[in-house]
């Protein structure tokens, strides 16, 4: 090729031009030589030949001359590294703002739930790729090293080199703050300091601490017109509990002293799938109150009810004591040869609610208001409080209130009786809204089950010489369920120590009623034969009629220990049941357990839940209309935050947990926090669990801190049930006794059951219940019903 080329060159050199004259010239730099057709064919033929990209590679870095040590000749380099400079940022920029859809974040809307969880990461991966190719791929190589490539597995730099690429947008305009705007509101309520926000901001990854703490009024704004505008849509109820919040100081002063307030904290809950009441159920209402008033529940009526409930109990008792025996380990369900068969699974629900999405139910956070819950007077402040921040509080609201609206109210014990006795001591006032006939009252059911769990522990509690549930927690090493608590983890861990329990007593009745030596052994048997050996424990050792054949026998042949391991199981089989209906959301399992329930506070001297119930069963029965009934007991008893099938939890601990949001995981302190920034705050707790719950599933860290890996509880029950072996509880032995006082349990269900049928507590209840009650729709009007027919 050298002489060819030395004799273009030459050629090249007779006619003037050089080689740098030449390219320029077929390279566009010349116009006639540009639209020549001959010179234009062979530029077409350079710039698209495969020699091309080799050519210009050896410019930028020239080969070294075989068999030479000199340095290598500098070509183009410099000039063609200047050049790639150039093409690379002016691709890059385009990309740039080809991307910049994807992180404006509008004003107004930038704080809403929607906007903010509609962010997914990997969809914004996506679209990133697909409109910045050339950015993502450089940034992609400069990630990892070519052996990284090869050897990586599990390492993914997507989300990384997205992080990177919002914050160079970001820095371009502050109106592509999409997911800084996300960040931010995420890092606040996951405690990160002020500072913290400062340095975080000057990295451009969150906004400025200064927005932040501004978006929270805005956020606050947003629920509570989103609660607003469902609350003019679908049904919805209220629910209020008390809590302590300490306030610090830094500097103390007379006039700057730290402060442990007591406030009242309440959730509005919307249920999307509920049918709105009838505009003349306020009305009805009224006129079966005045009904329920002359007609009180008699003892029998409450006798007739639990001897109807009773089948539908019992049978679901029979499928926890199998659930106990398809829940061992040695069991091993999985491998079981009939485990798919249908007589396995739980019985047909009384009344069980829908899941899923559609029946999720919607909360929104009231602001917290330093009103302490401890008078009538304070709970009157609290309806005023809560109806003016439900935009409520108008004459013309008042007055619809009064004639044509209803609002259930939920709470623990001591909220539904004080607005129960405030209703009473305004029977007599002048209209339908002062006499607060709008009012629907219900306990809540978590704080009814505590209360069942805490005479469990009062009952059966015993001492460490017996085998009560004392000596269970020392087996267990169970610790702080020596006395009981209203604090703390103490019902949790009282239930689970319950649950425990139940299981190594009912798994030894298994054992001896079946007559075998382990449980591995019943695995043999058929789904038909475990379901007649679950009926014959539940008639031998965990019914009333058990007892009663105890009972018959002479004093010389009874067993008293065996008797109260057969109460135990009786009694604890029935908590379970009703555990188990509430997160399953079987309502009408749960209505079937009340006057169970009742005999149980009854004779347990628990008159404060006795009376709740009494109530509740009088409503039930007497004094709410047929929409009502069922109103309340589909919607006011149990919510479902997720839409799962076993997710359903009572509204009182539904509040419950946001009472923890609010004291513990989204605690604001310092020194500008006061009453009047939580009350502004504590409405967007809302979307701050929402945004929270989104980046943690989108990051997948979700699994850190939400799903606890809870210790088997085998070994547990192993350990219990080889203590009740070796004491021979559950074998006959004539003539047995329990020797200290402390350790004999009373039959507390049946002392209640006898002591109703006296009527002594029904009496008292009705007592309470003997007030005068004006009725009338009259806006403003008083009845004119002789007060002696009331």
């Amino acid at each position: 090729m050298v002489d060819k080329v030395r004799e273009v060159l030459y050629v090249m050199a007779q006619l003037g031009i050089n080689l740098t004259l030449f390219l320029d010239a077929v390279s566009w730099g010349d116009p006639a030589c540009t639209s020549d057709a001959k010179v234009r064919s062979a530029r077409t033929g350079l710039m698209k030949s495969q020699e091309l990209p080799s050519i210009l590679q050896r410019w930028w870095k020239p080969p070294r001359t075989p068999g030479s040590s000199n340095a290598r000749s500098a070509g183009a380099s410099h000039v063609m590294t200047s050049f790639a400079r150039q093409c690379y940022l002016t691709a890059v920029d385009l990309e740039l703002e080809k991307m910049a859809a994807l992180f404006k974040s509008p004003v107004g809307d930038d704080v809403a739930e929607d906007h903010l969880t509609a962010i997914s990461f990997m969809g914004l991966i996506a679209e990133v790729k697909e409109k910045g190719p050339f950015l993502w791929s450089i940034l992609h190589k400069l990630a990892y090293r070519e052996d990284q490539l090869v050897r990586n597995t599990h390492k993914n730099a997507d989300k990384i080199i997205l992080m990177i690429i919002s914050m160079l947008s970001y820095t371009r305009s502050h109106h592509r703050g999409r997911i800084q705007k996300l960040f931010a509101i995420y890092f606040k309520f996951r405690g990160l300091t002020a500072k913290g926000f400062d340095t975080l901001h000057a990295l451009g990854l969150t906004m400025s601490h200064k927005w932040t703490c501004n978006a929270v009024g805005r956020i606050s704004k947003s629920c509570t017109e989103e609660m607003l505008q469902l609350m003019d849509m679908y049904p919805w109820l209220l629910t209020y509990d008390n809590l302590n919040i300490p306030f610090r100081v830094f500097s103390q002063r007379l006039d700057n002293q730290g402060d442990f307030g007591s406030a009242t904290a309440a959730t509005v809950y919307i249920k999307r799938s509920a049918v709105p009441l009838s505009s003349n159920a306020n009305w009805s209402l009224q006129e079966t109150r005045a009904e329920g008033l002359k007609n009180p529940l008699t003892p029998l009526d409450i006798l007739i009810l639990s001897q109807k409930s009773y089948p539908r109990i019992h049978s679901h008792t029979k499928y926890q004591v199998l659930q106990v025996l398809l829940e061992a380990s040695d069991f091993e369900l999985p491998t079981y040869a009939h485990r798919g068969s249908a007589l396995l699974q739980p019985p047909e629900p009384v009344h069980q609610l829908p899941c899923g999405k559609d029946h999720i139910t919607l909360q929104f956070l009231l602001g917290t208001v330093n009103i302490p819950e401890a008078s009538y007077e304070d709970n009157s402040r609290l309806i005023k409080e809560w109806l003016s921040q439900l935009k409520l509080d108008s004459p013309d609201m008042q007055k619809k209130l009064g004639l044509e609206r209803l609002i259930a109210w939920v709470g623990d014990q001591l909220t539904v009786d004080r607005l129960r006795n405030l209703f009473k001591f305004r029977a007599e006032d002048l209209n339908s809204f002062d006499r607060l006939d709008w009012m629907m009252f219900t306990f809540g059911w978590f704080h009814l089950l505590m209360a069942t769990a805490n005479s469990f522990h009062k009952q059966y509690l015993g001492t460490a010489r017996g085998r009560g549930l004392s000596q269970a927690f020392d087996v267990l090493m169970k610790k702080g369920l020596g006395s009981i608590s209203t604090k703390g983890p103490f019902y949790h861990d009282l239930n689970e120590a319950l649950y425990t329990v139940a299981a190594a007593h009912l798994r030894q009745d298994w054992l001896l009623v079946s007559k075998v030596q382990s449980v591995k052994e019943l695995r043999q048997k058929s789904p038909e034969a475990l379901i007649a050996l679950a009926d014959q424990i539940v008639e031998q050792c965990a019914s009333s009629s058990a007892l009663e054949r105890m009972d018959a026998k002479p004093e010389n042949q009874r067993d008293e220990v065996q008797r109260q391991t057969i109460m135990w199981n009786r009694d604890i089989l029935q908590y379970i049941v009703l555990d188990q209906a509430v997160k399953n959301g079987d309502v009408g399992l749960m209505e079937d357990s009340l006057p169970h329930l009742l005999f149980r506070f009854i004779g347990g001297k628990n008159s404060n839940y006795a009376i709740e119930v009494l109530e509740l069963l009088q409503a039930l029965h007497r004094e709410w209309p047929a929409e009502i009934k069922d109103f309340v007991r589909n919607h006011c008893w149990l919510a479902n935050n997720s839409g799962k099938r076993d997710t359903f939890l009572p509204f009182d601990r539904a509040q419950e947990h946001n009472n923890l949001d609010i004291k513990v995981t989204h605690r604001s302190e310092g020194p500008s926090i006061d009453w009047e920034y939580l009350k502004k705050l504590h409405p967007a707790i809302h979307i701050i669990r929402a945004v929270g719950s989104h980046v943690e599933q989108d990051f997948r860290t979700i699994t850190r801190g939400k799903n606890h890996a809870t210790p088997k509880k085998e070994l547990d029950i192993l350990a219990l049930q080889e203590s009740y072996r070796q004491a021979r509880v559950h074998v006959y032995e004539p003539g047995r006794k329990i020797r200290g006082k402390r350790d004999r349990a009373k039959d507390i269900t049946t002392d209640g059951a006898l002591s109703m049928m006296t009527g002594a507590a029904i009496a008292r209840w009705v007592e309470s219940r003997s007030f005068t009650r004006s009725t009338g729709q009259e806006w403003n009007i008083t009845s004119d019903s002789d007060e002696s027919d009331l």
